[in-house]
């Protein structure tokens, strides 16, 4: 089950908005399908745990995201791996990068073969929060605006 801090950000096709403001009523957020379709799926709140203990993850894309230790994250090659479990250095899936092969320019000029991920670079405590959950049609999986995919 889902377990995502208050205020971190979902993609939904009006743009970011926190879980919170996401799960006031039934409202697609964007997901992954097993062919790597990017599209966009309902979601349903499934509950709220108030006052729990979270992690904030930061990765080398900029971003971060606060979650309940248990909340299911997506490695690269599609394993799950609870957000507890996850280390620096770790790569996990995207929908916001280059595809896995492809090969783009950085703003130094290096080439760089894309693996379709992005990498953790710290993973610590991140306070407490309340923690929400849903559940998502179609697919189970939601992308966080930091671009990391998330199990329902």
């Amino acid at each position: 089950m889902s377990q995502i801090a208050f205020n971190t950000k979902l993609e939904t096709p009006e743009g970011p908005f926190t879980v919170k403001t996401v799960l006031k009523s039934p409202t697609a957020v964007m997901t992954r399908t097993d062919d790597g379709e990017v599209r966009f799926a309902m979601s349903k709140p499934a509950g709220v745990d108030e006052k729990q203990a979270v992690l904030a993850i930061k990765l080398d894309n900029g971003r971060s995201l606060r979650v309940g230790p248990e909340q299911v994250l997506l490695k690269q090659g599609g394993a799950e791996i609870a957000a507890q479990d996850v280390s620096v250095g770790d790569r996990l899936e995207t929908v916001f990068g280059f595809p896995a092969g492809y090969t783009y320019k950085t703003d130094a000029g290096d080439e760089v073969e894309s693996d379709g991920c992005v990498g953790v670079v710290s993973v610590g405590p991140g306070g407490e929060a309340d923690l929400y959950s849903l559940t998502v049609d179609m697919t189970g999986r939601f992308a966080f605006s930091a671009g990391v995919i998330g199990v329902a």
